[in-house]
């Protein structure tokens, strides 16, 4: 079977939905490894000092999105607060013009397919196909998969 991803990308029709962490900026949050701290650690650490201030974006990404409607670009985001969202939100808006207020939160992957049946409420006539979760997570994608008629795209789709 030939994938028919790319006429999602071709078409106006078209919803995104990306994550953040390992999809519009690289999962690089240790020195010589993806990540340094635990969990807690981390939302802690998110109270002292921006998490995403030294975070890079990816400029493919940067250039896919400068060339999509912005209306129809949303982020769903796993954090471990409230300041996490807020640190993100800035960082999305400043480095892919992402509105804020299509940023949203869960604090379980598997809530990520909820959001999605949020964000197609706002667009009623639209074919659930249209609606395209990104992300770095098989888990994730499989289970908006199994779950839903929504399309998934793993980040490699990209390379």
């Amino acid at each position: 079977m030939k994938s028919k991803i790319n006429e999602l990308f071709l078409s106006p029709e078209t919803v995104y939905i990306f994550d953040v962490d390992g999809t519009l900026t690289p999962l690089e949050f240790g020195m010589y490894n993806h990540y340094s701290l635990n969990d807690e650690e981390w939302a802690k650490s998110l109270f002292i000092e921006d998490g995403y201030k030294n975070c890079r974006p990816i400029k493919y990404f940067q250039n896919f999105l400068s060339q999509r409607d912005l209306n129809r670009v949303f982020v769903v985001t796993k954090v471990m607060n409230e300041i996490e969202l807020e640190q993100k939100k800035a960082f999305l808006e400043s480095h892919y013009g992402i509105f804020p207020n299509h940023v949203f939160l869960v604090y379980k992957n598997e809530d990520k397919l909820e959001k999605m049946k949020e964000i197609q409420s706002l667009y009623p006539k639209i074919d659930s196909k249209y609606f395209v979760m990104i992300d770095d997570s098989v888990e994730v994608l499989n289970h908006i998969m199994e779950n839903s008629s929504y399309s998934t795209v793993h980040i490699s789709s990209f390379f």
